[in-house]
């Protein structure tokens, strides 16, 4: 689960051992089996439309194996997100591939690793989606953690531009929520209300365009 040379946003989920007849998974398995059989589940019906029942249905296991790995649906939200967004350390996957790059190619390498992330599996964003909607606690959950995390980074290097003399003086805050506002409705647009079906374009012709209309509007004219 490391972040691949298409620039991942979020990990695949994990494949599932392989195992030898009448072997028995290990406690951390049976865990990600149940991380990944949710998070599909939620992300095809909705959170109301998915039972435990058919979560342990779908995984093969009792509805009681689900309650032993994840007491409570904070739990279980907090594991999907983290096997969704985090590497094997616990620490931020797009975060850590965009930190050691300066400038504008930061931000290049931000909105092509998240516009490319979501055209290649956009099901943690339509999880999302869901839990925003259906007013569960996941979207919240993410926002708070992986979300914030990633728009103080973003701040703060907005923040270090200005200055520098790079950019004008703007508020960091509200330049990197125009900066990933712009990249992630895009996304969102084209992964989940269909506009794909009329705009092909390539990525890369996305991502140059989107951080030139940022650098434009944003850079010191002195």
């Amino acid at each position: 689960m490391i972040v691949s040379t298409y620039l991942q946003i979020m990990k695949p989920a994990k494949k599932k051992d392989k195992k030898s007849p009448g072997k028995r998974m290990s406690g951390e398995q049976r865990r990600w089996q149940i991380v990944n059989v949710a998070a599909a589940l939620f992300a095809k019906n909705g959170f109301k439309g998915t039972t435990t029942r058919e979560i342990a249905a779908k995984a093969h296991i009792s509805e009681a194996v689900i309650y032993k790995h994840f007491a409570k649906k904070k739990e279980l939200y907090k594991a999907i997100i983290d096997a969704r967004c985090t590497d094997d350390s616990g620490q931020h996957l797009l975060i850590n591939f965009i930190k050691d790059k300066k400038g504008r190619d930061m931000f290049r390498a931000a909105a092509y690793y998240i516009i490319t992330a979501n055209r290649k599996d956009s099901s943690f964003m339509r999880l999302l989606t869901f839990s925003a909607l259906e007013k569960q606690n996941l979207s919240e959950m993410f926002i708070k953690t992986k979300g914030l995390e990633l728009f103080q980074f973003i701040k703060e290097r907005i923040k270090g531009l200005v200055d520098e003399g790079v950019f004008r003086p703007v508020d960091p805050a509200i330049a990197a929520r125009a900066f990933t506002g712009m990249v992630l409705y895009y996304s969102l647009s084209q992964e989940l209300y269909g506009y794909k079906k009329y705009f092909k374009w390539e990525a890369d012709e996305v991502v140059d365009a989107f951080v030139d209309i940022f650098f434009n509007g944003v850079k010191n004219g002195d």
